[in-house]
């Protein structure tokens, strides 16, 4: 009777064991998953936000005389526009920036403009673009 004691001890200590390996592998395998999910939004948010960027025409800097609301400086790297530089003035909200420091911007995962926080949109033709993309990898 002892020995079927241990024996049925030993087996439950073994399962327990092996169901400790197995939940944490399991937990392991849904973290993995979860990251390269997050990762691959990440990428995708980045590469939504280089569509955007690639859809805005730049415009030189003209200060306006006696203009006391626009900002004569990009609020992103804080130096002042040169006259005829060529800066992104956002669609929407109409804020205007230095290109490179908008797409440093965007690439550290900012989908708001940095003033208003209003969320970038795509311009129209580029949205229906991005819109067919996303159901074409949707698809497959």
């Amino acid at each position: 009777m002892e020995a079927a004691a241990g024996e049925w001890l030993m087996m439950a200590v073994w399962y327990f064991g092996q169901g400790l390996i197995y939940g944490s592998l399991l937990a392991i395998a849904i973290l993995l998953i979860s990251e390269a999910l997050a990762a691959i939004q990440r990428w995708r948010s980045k590469l939504a936000g280089e569509r955007l960027l690639d859809t805005i025409p730049d415009i030189p800097y003209h200060p306006l005389p006696d203009n006391d609301v626009s900002p004569s400086s990009c609020v992103i790297c804080i130096e002042e526009y040169e006259r005829g530089e060529r800066c992104l003035v956002m669609p929407g909200c109409a804020h205007m920036f230095h290109r490179q420091c908008m797409r440093k911007w965007l690439r550290q995962g900012n989908p708001t403009c940095p003033i208003c926080r209003a969320t970038l949109l795509l311009a129209p033709a580029a949205a229906e673009e991005e819109r067919r993309i996303s159901t074409a990898e949707d698809m497959v």
